[in-house]
Order: C-alpha cells, then structure tokens, then sequence
C-alpha cells in the first residue's frame, strides 16, 4: 500500500515503520503477506479461508482461479465462506480486462466534465475518491452477504465494480 510510506510533511519515515495515516486507516486489523506462486502460500491461504466469515480480495478476475484458490474452489472446505471481489469494470462483461486509473474512471463516469475551467484539461477529485467508494459499496455488499450466509448457512459472493460504484455516486445529472 502507497499510504504505508507516506507522510503529509514528506519526511521519510525510519525503515519499518508506518506513517500516521496508514497506521490511522489500519488500526486493529491483520494481516498476512503470502506468495501465492509458491505451494505454501497457497496451501496457507486455503487454511486461513477454511476459517475465516469473509474474503475481500481485489486481483484481476480470474487470477485466484488460476491458482485454485477462487470462491468456488476455497467454498469446497467453507461453504459459509462469503467472498467480495472488488475490481474496475466488475469480474464478468465486455470490459474485464480494460485498464483503468482513478482518472480513468472519473472520466468514464463523466465526473470531470464538470471540474476545471473551459478550455482547460479536466480536473478529477482527488485523494483516491473512486477506491473509498468501492470500497464502501464492498463493505455493505460484504456485511450483506455475512449477514445472509448466517441464516441458511451457505456463502455469498459479491461482485463490485469500482465503475458502477463511481458512476452512481459521482454522475452529475443536468436539471
């Protein structure tokens, strides 16, 4: 994560620790770092998804298939397991693997065509404003999805599109 190393001051931060927004936005979580190319980083994610309510994950579709670890095949040891994909254009369309930047996505939403001056460059929103939006649309989907698995006792998953999430909060319809 870029946030990790960054200081509003722009100090560079001693080797090892975390800047004050990163450790702010981070608080009380944990985490793993594992190879997923190795057989021991893929035999330790499927252990930790046989244990675990919920997987949030944001690799291009299909990655975590090729490697066997996709909702489908981690279900077969966690059938309770609820899995949230978040990604830019969804993980199903005409659009799976288009590229796309925060920019980008502004663009496509139309959200730039009202910022800036005329006959200037657009301008987009900063501070990451599409990926705080998808990632409060994941975070419902993904208490949705835990809540629902709860009664019947099988697992959900939830597809966000970083686009869609955008396009239905940052489109400006004209009156």
């Amino acid at each position: 994560d870029p946030l990790r190393r960054w200081t509003a001051s722009g100090t560079p931060l001693a080797e090892g620790q975390d800047g004050a927004l990163f450790q702010y936005l981070n608080a009380s979580k944990r985490s793993v770092a594992l190879d997923l190319s190795s057989d021991s980083g893929r035999d330790s994610l499927r252990q930790i998804a046989a244990s675990v309510d919920l997987v949030v994950e944001s690799f291009a579709p299909g990655q975590l298939a090729e490697f066997g670890l996709g909702y489908e095949q981690l279900r077969e040891d966690n059938p309770a397991l609820c899995w949230v994909s978040i990604t830019g254009w969804g993980t199903k369309g005409p659009w799976v693997d288009r590229p796309y930047t925060e920019f980008t996505m502004q663009a496509a939403t139309g959200s730039t065509g009202f910022r800036g001056l005329p006959g200037r460059l657009p301008v987009c929103a900063g501070g990451r404003l599409g990926e705080r939006i998808a990632g409060s649309f994941a975070a419902v989907g993904g208490m949705l999805a835990w809540l629902s698995a709860r009664n019947p006792g099988s697992g959900q998953s939830v597809d966000v599109s970083m686009f869609a999430a955008m396009l239905f909060c940052m489109t400006i319809y004209p009156d």
